[in-house]
């Protein structure tokens, strides 16, 4: 009788398999090029609308479930994010091209004097003297504006629109990318909990939910709320009369995804409404703009995200602002994320035995 003959796996191959697969995976992703953003993004929006998917297969069960269900989730987004994004775009580049515009009659005329600086019950001298100095004569907008170094931000405005279709590029295969991964999902799960439980062990089912917590804790606590913040907001600019206000107010909304520099924007704004505006007008965006934002800053976002994974906030943060500067924009997520894991594995390592299996959580 023939006897076949396996070799078992020994140090060399272990490695050399190892090796093999980083080689292959760098490679991939390589090639993927930049759609390597709409892979990120389409696992992304998996991991956020999944709990969605298994509502609907439990509230509703169609004939082919499995590609008519994926296909409502993939449809409703583009709706609900594509449609408006479009709309809110071409206003903002249209009232982007009047700010523009704006800025170069400044540069070239020089910023009329307010009529509320006549009504200033304090310093209105020294103040109307240093607006005809510095802000009413053009050669003083202009060195000015030369000390604020205004072309890039001026060039920038002025190609507002420009790259759209890469974006409506990646956003369609991003879509793309989701539609299969929900289509995928219990395959790719399982496939999923194969790997981690072979590479970690029973620590793989910690490592995961804390991954996907920390992504779905980004996505409500930064995107949405930031997106709540910037609507309240815009509010507040139209009612206050702000020129641009669909502007400012998109300019708010993603500086209020990250926390603590909504601010900056709302400043913006106020500066912006002092100069076409009234006093009472710009204390009052500012004021409510600060209310909104200390609010949802300091008691919102700390339970979205630090409390879906048990991370203290600070870390949060910083993952969250090292993130942008590394990744980009996906930065919300990963960064997030890296620090979910970090965490995680500092509390291993910091546990006694007993303490590690346990896994105390940790306020």
């Amino acid at each position: 009788m023939r006897r076949s003959f396996r070799p078992g796996r020994g140090p060399f191959q272990f490695w050399a398999q190892g090796v093999l697969v980083a080689v292959v995976a760098a490679l991939a992703l390589y090639t993927l090029g930049r759609f390597r953003v709409s892979l990120v993004w389409g696992g992304v929006l998996a991991i956020v609308c999944w709990p969605l998917l298994g509502w609907l297969q439990r509230k509703w069960s169609p004939r082919h479930a499995d590609i008519v269900l994926p296909a409502i989730i993939v449809l409703g987004i583009a709706l609900i994010f594509g449609v408006p994004t479009m709309v809110i775009g071409g206003i903002a580049a249209s009232q982007a091209r009047d700010a523009a515009a704006w800025v170069r009659d400044i540069h070239e005329y020089g910023l009329p004097e307010p009529a509320w600086l006549s009504s200033v019950p304090w310093g209105r001298a020294q103040l109307e003297h240093w607006w005809q100095a510095n802000l009413a004569d053009p050669s003083g907008v202009q060195q000015l504006l030369h000390r604020l170094h205004p072309g890039q931000p001026l060039r920038t405005i002025d190609h507002v629109g420009q790259g759209v279709a890469n974006t409506l590029v990646l956003f369609g295969f991003t879509l793309l990318v989701l539609f299969f991964f929900l289509k995928a999902g219990p395959a790719v799960v399982r496939h999923m909990n194969v790997v981690l439980w072979r590479l970690f062990g029973p620590r793989g089912e910690l490592l995961r939910s804390q991954v996907v917590g920390a992504v779905r804790g980004a996505m409500a606590g930064l995107v949405l709320v930031g997106l709540g913040e910037g609507a309240l907001i815009t509010v507040a600019y139209i009612i206050a009369g702000a020129p641009q206000a669909l502007l400012l107010g998109v300019f708010t909304a993603l500086m209020s995804m990250i926390p603590m520099l909504g601010g900056l924007a709302v400043a913006l704004a106020v500066v912006v409404i002092l100069v076409k505006g009234t006093v009472g007008a710009a204390v009052g965006v500012g004021v409510f703009g600060m209310i909104v934002l200390f609010l949802a800053d300091h008691f919102i976002r700390p339970v979205l995200i630090g409390g879906s994974i048990r991370l203290p906030f600070v870390w949060v943060l910083l993952g969250i602002l090292g993130g942008l500067e590394g990744w980009g924009l996906l930065g919300l997520f990963i960064g997030p994320v890296l620090m979910a894991l970090a965490h995680l594995m500092w509390r291993f390592g910091s546990m006694s035995a007993a303490g590690a299996h346990a896994l105390p959580v940790e306020k």
